[in-house]
């Protein structure tokens, strides 16, 4: 009887002990890099191009960067290392900065990247191009691209 009492009080606190819910659970902000940085490209944001208009585009090789980018900067870039997400965003007013943030769902491991704009107060109606090389991406998984405007 004791043993069966010591069985079914180890297996009780087994349970209780578990913390079988995913409330540890917290999404993850991955570091991004740029051309900048990485291959020392120069106002990317005016100075890079793609035949995108208010949209965006995953790249993950060489010969999909040399056929869609056109600009001053042309690196060879490390895509095992990396994906490029590249696009293309018409403005109202002038551009101060871009910045850009990763974050990685914990329970779909897809990801989201928000891109911000922050303008300014000048009359210039910019169509910039904003970039952000991202860890390489799993094969089924997903990125979204949200846009913010400050």
């Amino acid at each position: 009887m004791k043993y069966q009492i010591l069985i079914i009080s180890i297996l009780f606190l087994g349970l209780v002990s578990c913390n079988c819910n995913n409330e540890d659970c917290t999404d993850i902000v991955l570091n991004t890099t740029s051309l900048e940085i990485e291959y020392g490209c120069t106002n990317t944001k005016h100075q890079m191009d793609i035949e995108l208009s208010e949209n965006h585009m995953i790249i993950r090789n060489q010969l999909d960067f040399s056929e869609f980018v056109s600009g001053s900067c042309q690196p060879t870039i490390d895509f095992s290392v990396y994906d490029l997400i590249i696009g293309k965003k018409g403005l109202t007013n002038g551009n101060t900065s871009i910045d850009y943030e990763l974050i990685e769902n914990c329970e779909t491991r897809n990801q989201n990247l928000n891109v911000t704009f922050n303008q300014n107060g000048t009359n210039v109606a910019p169509n910039l191009t904003y970039h952000a090389l991202i860890p390489k991406l799993r094969d089924e998984q997903e990125i979204n691209v949200e846009i913010v405007i400050n």
